[in-house]
């Protein structure tokens, strides 16, 4: 709550909100309509537009006019408590200060940034007016609740895009949005609806449809969406929890537009309709100035209370309606258009065991699945079994999955390969559609479509101080539509991603893909090597094992986490191949991070990372065009990525912290000559939660 003295506390902040709408139309109006205001006021007109902040002064009176309190009757003894005062309103948000050094000793020559470069933005070339990433500086929030059933939510978020970059302007700009979001809801006997409008809105809806991909985030970076908590907590967290899967507001997609809940209480049934648009229908590209996109979703669900059933089912429909984006001076309105159905259910059984998965069919229909006659409904589905430690002594999870290559959505939680489905539409540029990742070699727990696998994943303890997780996909495609695969670069991702954010021909070979915390390479195989296209499929493996320890070190915590992956692409399937060679793997990729973390005390805190990848490839895929008069096997794709980092955290209070990082990260590839970085990178990020 605002703490004011008595007197300004008994202001009523509309009143308030009126000096700051009335200047702002003022400001942006005629300024010589100021003298003819008097006029209007003592005439009894109240004006809608041109006001100065002098003549919104409640006891300011025209010449043998009236008071201007007498017109707008929101002040004054017979309307107290008519209005929202200051102390029914609560303030909240966060303040980060970000500063990034980076010293590169060698570096890629299309990197966005000068070698030596400060910035003072998470992204050298977002803002937080930039849908696809950024955080702001200053995020301020007001809410209240102005009757028993509606709140309303008024938010500001101010970032600078100060990249270092003296070149361009836009790098010494500041980039202000707000966001305003209104929640009303009311219960009339058996019924509750529920509206909520505005910006930015979570929406969740199905893994198929509004759901996002999952990920596994770093140990040692610090995330901009940590809430407030003592910095080690978070390491304390990390042994505790049972999957570190990443990007803030998992499952959710964010929508700006509205969303319509109603729920029949004595069936525990429920409706949820969706209107807008989200990040992920709106291109990057600079080159598209208008895309005509909107997202319309409905979800029905029931819950169930049962003996021998709990959790729910849900029907679900989503579809993004668009055109193919008009350019300057032309228009083209062919259908660019995305359609999924679904059924969910997420139920435990006999109080033992979880099962759930959902189903569904997707259709694309736009100018490139026409050519190619692919715009029909395409099927797909996944089960998963689970056990919790109640039951066994090691708890795990059985998950199948088999979805088609026309079963997509940019907002949903499957790994695209499709083609003809991808941010921000059909007609984006294809280096910055960073919705279709080709063949992704993809994290155990992921799915995509054009796939058929299964992810297996088992956890336990041994004694208190020591815990494992370990995980195993397998997977292949279902059916060979190109010849490109992708591995994701897990050793310094997230600075790599930073380096050209959102370009998908990055590097020196033009392969490097970033996205939002994530940096992938593409790679091309060899039909003449591998056999024609349409004669061999490609398989998909990846192991990882994580051992997390909890010890003490006299009267102080240390948490130690280490992570270990392999994951290979193979012609053909080959169930449990995890090696690095192979007359079949046309690229393995082998990753190990080791993060500590040490607690001084309650306030201060070190963690420690080294992290090594390995990427080797065959000869089936492209070879360095450095070393033509060498034998193949002397010009496969052989990477060697390193990273080491030191970090202080450091909290001020229990809501305030300041944390340092300090890293150096190397890059090599002994066959591509030009594929290579090394360099030092410092951030330095203070938080204020309020």
């Amino acid at each position: 709550m605002i703490n004011t003295i008595s007197s300004i506390r008994k202001t009523h902040v509309l009143g308030v909100l009126g000096l700051c709408i009335t200047a702002n139309a003022w400001a942006s109006g005629d300024p010589d309509s100021t003298t003819n205001l008097k006029d209007i006021y003592q005439s009894k007109t109240i004006p809608s537009t041109g006001a100065g902040t002098m003549y919104l002064n409640p006891n300011y009176s025209p010449e043998n006019g009236t008071p201007l309190k007498d017109y707008f009757n929101y002040i004054g003894k017979e309307n107290v408590g008519k209005g929202l005062l200051e102390n029914d309103i609560m303030v909240s948000g966060v303040m980060r200060t970000f500063m990034l050094y980076r010293d590169m000793q060698t570096y890629y020559d299309d990197m966005t940034t000068s070698p030596k470069n400060i910035s003072f933005s998470t992204y050298p070339l977002t803002s937080i007016t930039n849908p696809t990433g950024s955080y702001p500086m200053l995020e301020l929030n007001l809410a209240s609740k102005y009757r028993q059933n509606i709140d309303f939510n008024v938010g500001y978020s101010m970032a600078p895009v100060f990249s270092g970059n003296v070149q361009d302007p836009n790098s010494r700009s500041m980039s202000v949005i707000q966001n305003l979001n209104f929640r009303g809801s009311i219960r009339n006997g058996l019924f509750k609806t529920t509206v909520h409008t505005g910006s930015v809105l979570w929406v969740n809806m199905s893994r198929f449809t509004m759901g996002q991909a999952e990920y596994r985030d770093n140990y040692f970076d610090r995330l901009p969406w940590d809430w407030y908590r003592r910095s080690f907590e978070r390491f304390e967290e990390y042994y505790k929890m049972s999957t570190n899967i990443g990007n803030q507001q998992l499952g959710r997609s964010p929508l700006t537009g509205l969303v319509f809940e109603t729920e029949y209480l004595p069936w525990a049934l429920s409706f949820r309709g969706v209107y807008g648009r989200t990040n992920m229908s709106v291109p990057v590209s600079k080159a598209i100035t208008n895309f005509p996109s909107y997202i319309t979703a409905g979800r029905l669900e029931k819950s169930i209370f049962d003996k021998k059933i709990m959790g729910s089912v849900g029907l679900t429909y989503y579809a993004k309606r668009a055109e193919v984006q008009a350019i300057v001076g032309q228009d083209d309105n062919r259908p660019d258009n995305n359609t999924v159905v679904s059924a969910d259910w997420n139920l435990k059984i006999y109080r033992k065991f979880f099962l759930s998965g959902e189903f569904g069919m997707g259709k694309a229909n736009n100018p490139g699945t026409i050519a190619n006659k692919t715009n029909n409904w395409s099927p797909g589905a996944v089960v998963k079994f689970e056990f919790d430690k109640r039951q066994v002594l090691y708890p795990f999870s059985v998950e199948y999955y088999a979805i088609t290559q026309g079963l997509g959505s940019v907002d949903g939680g499957i790994q695209n390969s499709n083609p003809y489905i991808g941010t921000g539409g059909y007609n984006v540029e294809k280096i910055y559609n960073f919705g279709f990742i080709p063949n992704l070699s993809q994290e155990v727990g992921q799915i995509a479509n054009n796939r058929q696998g299964i992810n297996l994943r088992f956890e336990g303890g041994i004694t208190k101080y020591f815990k494992f997780q370990l995980g195993y996909a397998s997977s292949q495609e279902i059916k060979n539509n190109t010849d490109s695969i992708t591995i994701q670069h897990r050793v310094n991702a997230y600075q790599r991603s930073r380096m050209r954010p959102w370009f998908q021909a990055d590097g020196p070979y033009h392969r490097i893909k970033s996205a939002w915390f994530r940096t992938f390479e593409s790679f091309t195989i060899d039909p003449t090597k591998a056999g024609a296209s349409n004669t061999y499929s490609k398989g998909f493996n990846a192991l990882e094992l994580l051992l997390k320890s909890n010890l003490k070190v006299g009267n102080h915590d240390l948490i130690l986490l280490n992570f270990t992956s392999l994951n290979t692409i193979t012609k053909g399937l080959q169930v449990f191949n995890v090696s690095m060679t192979g007359d079949n793997i046309f690229i393995a990729d082998f990753y190990e991070d080791f993060t500590a973390a040490f607690s001084i005390n309650k306030k201060l805190s070190v963690v420690g990372e080294a992290g090594l990848e390995l990427l080797k490839g065959s000869t089936m895929i492209e070879l360095s065009p450095d070393k033509l008069t060498s034998p193949d096997a002397d010009r496969v794709v052989n990477q060697i990525g390193t990273t080491y980092a030191l970090g202080i955290d450091y909290d001020i209070n229990r809501t305030m912290n300041i944390h340092l990082r300090e890293r150096y990260m190397t890059q090599k590839d002994t066959n591509f000559s030009m594929d290579k970085f090394s360099g030092y990178e410092t951030t330095i990020e203070f938080k204020i939660f309020f």
